[in-house]
């Protein structure tokens, strides 16, 4: 189980560092990083929040059925 763990966390790890790398770029190379970089943050966990609510509407509808 722990070695199917650590394929995973290299496979995530891998396509967050796709993701991460052009929008580090972006940040860095605005007027105001440390703006970009609080609005980017701010957004991720807006989103991180939207889908956990959604899991839960879902869950919760499964449990009425």
């Amino acid at each position: 189980m722990n070695r199917l763990n650590h394929v995973t966390e290299r496979i995530v790890g891998s396509d967050l560092e796709r993701v991460i790398e052009p929008l580090a770029s972006y940040i860095c190379a605005t007027e105001q990083p440390k703006t970009a970089l609080m609005s980017a943050l701010a957004l991720l966990f807006r989103e991180v929040e939207g889908t956990n609510r959604a899991a839960l509407t879902h869950f919760r509808a499964s449990l009425q059925n």
